[in-house]
């Protein structure tokens, strides 16, 4: 499972004019994007273990555990030539919808017992903006 830290909650439909009529036919939603320059970050190191097929959880901007799970269908390179940037949008679509306990996304990962090496006392390290775990 691949966990997406969206704590700024950044809304990807008016980041990138998107709307259900506007999107490629065939396209799921943008369920994140990430930048090269946050993909160099040694923090996203787990930025390698995601794949098409793989599911995909969202912590939102409400400091929540999303309680929808996703398959990852579409992982696109992006350029974006105002800001001169590049990355990926990440896309899926929804498998399935959880019961997510614990009010807030740290608490949520505790008791699930989600632990990685970018997390403090379940809470997303500075800088990283997903991890790759086993359990949800």
């Amino acid at each position: 499972m691949i966990y997406f830290n969206n704590l700024q909650g950044r809304d990807y439909n008016s980041v990138y004019n998107e709307t259900i009529k506007s999107r490629a036919q065939g396209d799921d939603p943008i369920i994140f994007d990430l930048d090269d320059t946050q993909i160099a970050n040694a923090m996203n190191h787990d930025w390698q273990y995601v794949t098409k097929g793989q599911m995909a959880m969202v912590v939102q901007g409400d400091k929540k555990l999303n309680s929808t799970v996703y398959k990852i269908t579409k992982i696109e390179r992006i350029e974006d030539a105002i800001t001169q940037s590049s990355g990926y949008l990440v896309r899926g679509a929804v498998i399935s919808k959880l019961a997510v306990k614990g009010s807030r996304y740290n608490i949520s990962f505790m008791l699930q017992g989600v632990s990685h090496k970018r997390l403090t006392d379940g809470c997303f390290q500075r800088d990283v903006n997903l991890i790759s775990a086993e359990n949800y």
